[in-house]
């Protein structure tokens, strides 16, 4: 069943009855009020993503066990809005059968960046040859004069849920934080800006390697897991510097790894960063970061 126009994601926002098809992204068995259990999904498509629920009659282990996660259903329910005038939209699904192959187009449901992606490219590609540091510049050509790590850095998504989750999302992510750092540079003339600009290019490298995707799906990996993107950012610039034999000043390399490290913002925040930030360089670049991830996360839930 191929999607119609006002069946995207970003189009449901009125109550109303829907027949049409998405991603079962994610799936979680979840106890109501009345302690049955229901499940609750994660929709996706090429515009967005969506909850859904559904509360079945029969036991609701039997069904979630015969949905496979990451396959294309067609979807019957209503969207609904709760709470009411909050322009909270969800799905309630009250039946579903999943799609073959010739039943619907694979480009209706693979997310990516809206940017102009040669744009954001010229835009990473111009700060380095302008960086006046020779040490780092040094550092960001060895990164992306590497072939397969800048295609992999163009295509990476940034996150599995809260902002940039699509092909294409760490590109844009990185140019957003890279323009407020310039910005910050503009307010703050002080601030070193060949450090904060090569944080800001690198500060998320590590998601290369935290994330695994393909045209539909988005799940954190084992390493992701176990060894978290800020750790192995910086274990890939380490990487770097040692296998291209890169003579960067011992006190360059720790500024810059610092910075990376507390991107996060505060220890006792407890947003993943093992040290805080310590550094005019290392505060701008984590409230960069942190406003381009807010506000992005909050524009994808419109």
């Amino acid at each position: 069943m191929f999607k119609k126009e006002e069946d995207f994601i970003e189009n449901l926002n009125k109550i109303r009855r829907i027949n049409t098809s998405f991603v079962i992204a994610n799936k979680t068995i979840k106890t109501a009020r009345n302690g049955k259990n229901y499940i609750e999904f994660s929709l996706t498509d090429k515009t967005g993503e969506i909850t859904a629920r559904m509360f079945p009659n029969r036991d609701a282990e039997e069904i979630y066990d015969d949905i496979e996660q990451k396959s294309i259903y067609n979807i019957m329910g209503n969207v609904d809005e709760f709470p009411r005038n909050s322009r909270n939209f969800s799905i309630k699904i009250d039946g579903f059968q999943k799609l073959a192959e010739d039943e619907y187009d694979l480009d209706d449901y693979t997310r990516t960046s809206l940017k102009d992606q040669n744009q954001l490219i010229k835009e990473i590609s111009t700060t380095i040859k302008e960086m006046k540091d020779p040490y780092l510049k040094d550092l960001l050509k060895a990164f992306f004069c590497d072939k397969e790590f800048a295609k992999q850095f163009y295509q990476s998504p940034s996150a599995k849920i809260y902002h940039h989750n699509y092909l294409g999302g760490l590109l844009e992510h990185t140019v957003g934080v890279l323009l407020i750092c310039k910005t910050s540079c503009e307010i703050f003339p002080q601030l070193d800006q060949d450090l904060l600009y090569t944080g800001a290019i690198l500060h998320d490298i590590g998601k290369l390697k935290s994330y695994d995707y393909d045209l539909v799906s988005i799940d954190i990996s084992n390493e992701g897991k176990l060894l978290d993107h800020l750790f192995i950012s910086c274990d890939m610039v380490n990487e770097k510097i040692r296998d291209n034999k890169l003579e960067i000043p011992e006190d360059r390399k720790i500024q810059l790894l610092h910075i990376m490290l507390s991107h996060h913002g505060d220890v006792q925040n407890g947003w993943g960063s093992p040290v805080s930030p310590q550094t005019p360089e290392a505060v701008a670049l984590h409230h960069a970061d942190n406003l381009d991830a807010k506000v992005k996360g909050i524009m994808q839930k419109r």
